[in-house]
């Protein structure tokens, strides 16, 4: 037999599903296909030697959307095959990360590479909450030490409140009739991963929907079990490199008050964190005469610090730098600080700032993405940069952004969409770079902040302030029910704690939430109290803000683009624009303006002054001008004949004065009475079946009359 095929079929919400394995891929250690509906992903799992020296798990998640699996052809005239993951597949690629990787030993450090790849494409089943279940399966059924199942769902509530499964969404948040978009991963009891975005959905309401996930979790999770247990599957012995206690004991009693003193400097005064550390480490190496890995040293120090910041807070109800567990650093915000740019907002919190900048261009600047759901554009983007004075350290500059960038860039932008101003509002392209100028905990929820503050004073009609804050938690790992939310979490309280906990939203609601923890899951009731304490520490940062911008500035930057907006018949669009554009093209350089027609009849007129919007404009409201029979209007003679006048009473739109409706008398030389360009003001008298328009001035006499 070629195939040693092992599949189970079940169903989910009504919508027919499979995990199978050993037909696909069967050189890789695991490989498991999965399918909902029309939808197929393939999840392969494979491990290699372990990295000895490495203080963390060295594992890569890949998640990789091919468009032929929407039986689509990339558009690009030049280059067809597919290359690098688009932003929205690495941020796929985190979240099915942020799933599974504390369910790993702490003591692993074999190489693991998971690979998603989208085989087939149905819209109507969710590839991302498919890829989290058959990667948590092929984790199962491989050599490695996986402490699962976990299973993905995606939940959401709707414009009436009510909760459902959702097996498919809209890509863009800003054309989801959902109040709240959910999606989170876990092992039916509690939470590995959250990530939702939302239209200032309430607190309570939130906590409800993850509770109902949990149920959902369940369907997942027997399916995965029920697949397993059909196949013989084959753990194998690891290497720990779990560091001995021993050394964790000699590092402790011989230097707990040098850890502690690195620990618990103020926070302007602990840049030099990682030198201190490494010193300390050179220090103990050598006074155990070089018999010990640093690697193992690094890792005892850090059980120390974890040992001291948990116990400092549990037993003291306080924090290193002396704060109370729900206090944030102080604030300053500022906007207006760059001359000739849009906007720009600075917000600092303790260390951690960040300074953005809002850019306004035309609707010819957005953005085209191309997916598996085939084309759309973006006019809405935030771009996340940090660079290595960041962190206080030197290095070399990456010019492409890592994947954190682009997951704290995203992050940002989700918060911000809900508040953002329709293109019929504020037909822009807007995009908001927030430089992070210095890094001490949640640049990322920084970020949010100085963009409200940078879109406000760019004069983009936000309709409220949005905020973020992170809350990190410490527990009792043997009593889990003892644990402490801390607000606004420092670098080494997000480093020693268990929880990276970040929410943004306006005073009526939560637009974005994204969680990872260390622990193995999260129960429910540690979110309860983390999204009410969020709250608070929301509305504090609104004051402050508030305290620098109340609402967008009702004028744009002097340097921004104008807009002006006109509606045109559906029909005069080809006129507007000319064979091969040639009409559009020359109205573009004879008013010195940009114009973007949409398919509606819409046109956007934009250019750097007011006076070339109005010139444009006039020529452009020409092609909707329909004469009504009886209406007087005023033209401009554009030519003279014997026998009238041509009168133009817009763009393009030119009726005959005929002489005999000149004047009540006689006149005998039309050149005598009237003259080409003169303003005159007619009655329309009728419009006959060629469109041609005749017009009277005598009849605007009342003894015509």
């Amino acid at each position: 037999m070629l195939f040693n095929e092992k599949r189970f079929d079940f169903e989910i919400e009504g919508r027919k599903c499979y995990l199978a394995t050993g037909k696909i891929a069967r050189k890789s250690q695991s490989a498991v296909i999965a399918g909902m509906g029309d939808t197929v992903v393939l999840a392969t799992v494979n491990s290699g030697e372990p990295i000895a020296d490495a203080d963390f798990f060295p594992m890569q998640v890949e998640y990789l959307e091919k468009l032929y699996a929407a039986g689509l052809i990339s558009s690009s005239r030049f280059v067809k095959r597919e290359r690098f993951p688009s932003d929205d597949a690495v941020l796929k690629a985190r979240m099915i990360d942020r799933s599974i990787r504390s369910r790993f030993p702490s003591d692993y450090r074999n190489e693991v590479s998971i690979v998603v790849e989208v085989l087939s494409f149905d819209q109507d089943s969710d590839p991302v909450i498919l890829a989290i279940n058959a990667v948590s399966a092929a984790l199962m059924i491989s050599k490695v030490p996986f402490d699962g199942p976990i299973s993905g769902v995606r939940v959401g509530i709707d414009e009436d409140g009510q909760h459902a499964v959702l097996r498919h969404v809209s890509r863009d948040p800003a054309e989801d009739t959902l109040k709240l978009n959910l999606v989170v991963a876990g092992d039916g009891k509690g939470f590995t991963n959250i990530d939702a975005n939302a239209f200032e959905v309430e607190e309570q309401s939130v906590i409800d929907a993850m509770k109902q996930s949990l149920d959902y979790m369940n369907q997942w999770i027997d399916a995965q079990n029920q697949f397993v247990n059909m196949i013989d599957v084959n753990k194998v012995e690891y290497n720990s490199y779990k560091v001995e206690q021993d050394i964790v004991d000699r590092v402790k009693a011989g230097y707990e008050q040098d850890i502690r003193d690195i620990i618990t400097v103020p926070e302007n005064e602990s840049m030099g964190f990682d030198p201190k550390v490494n010193a300390l480490i050179e220090k103990i190496s050598a006074e155990f005469e070089n018999k010990v890995s640093k690697s193992n040293i690094r890792e005892a120090i850090t059980k120390v610090a974890k040992y001291i910041v948990r116990g400092t807070i549990l037993g003291t109800d306080t924090r290193m730098d002396g704060r109370a567990l729900d206090q944030i650093r102080e604030m300053d915000t500022q906007v207006g600080i760059l001359p000739r740019v849009h906007g720009s907002g600075l917000f600092t919190r303790g260390l951690t700032q960040i300074l953005t900048i809002a850019t306004l261009g035309t609707i010819r600047r957005q953005q085209i993405i191309e997916d598996m759901t085939g084309e759309d554009d973006r006019s809405f983007m935030h771009f996340y940069s940090d660079f290595p004075f960041t962190f206080g350290q030197s290095g070399k500059i990456k010019f492409q952004p890592g994947r954190r960038e682009v997951g704290h860039g995203a992050l940002a932008e989700k918060a911000l969409i809900p508040v953002l101003p329709s293109k019929e509002e504020f037909p822009y392209t807007i995009i908001l770079t927030s430089e992070i100028m210095s890094e001490n905990g949640s640049s990322s929820q920084g970020s949010i902040c100085a963009s409200s503050l940078a879109l406000m004073d760019a004069g983009v009609p936000i309709k409220k302030a949005v905020a973020g804050i992170a809350c990190g938690l410490v527990l009792d790992e043997d009593n889990p029910s003892d644990f402490r939310i801390l607000t606004d979490i420092r670098d080494i309280e997000d480093f020693y704690g268990f929880m990276d906990f970040k929410v943004a939203g306006t005073r009526d609601g939560i637009t974005a939430i994204q969680m990872d923890t260390k622990l193995k899951a999260l129960p429910v009731e540690i979110f309860e109290k983390a999204i009410m304490q969020s709250r608070k520490a929301r509305m504090e940062i609104l004051d402050q803000m508030n305290t620098t911008i109340e609402q967008s500035r009702g004028a744009l930057s002097e340097y921004a683009p104008r807009v002006a907006v006109v509606k045109i018949p559906i029909e005069k669009i080809g006129e507007l624009i000319g064979p091969g554009g040639k009409n559009i093209k020359a109205l573009n350089e004879r008013t010195k303006t940009e114009i973007e027609i949409e398919d509606d009849g819409t046109v956007y007129i934009f250019a750097d002054n007011q006076a070339s919007i109005d010139q444009a404009r006039k020529e452009v409201d020409g092609m909707s001008f329909v004469p009504e029979v009886g209406q007087i209007y005023e033209g401009k003679v554009a030519r003279l004949a014997d026998f009238g006048a041509f009168v133009e009473l817009a763009p393009g739109v030119t009726g005959l004065l005929h002489v005999s409706e000149l004047s009540d008398s006689f006149v005998k030389d039309i050149h005598t009475v009237i003259n080409v360009g003169e303003v005159v003001k007619v009655k329309v008298m009728a419009v006959d079946d060629q469109g041609k328009i005749k017009l009277s001035k005598k009849a605007l006499n009342p003894k015509s009359e």
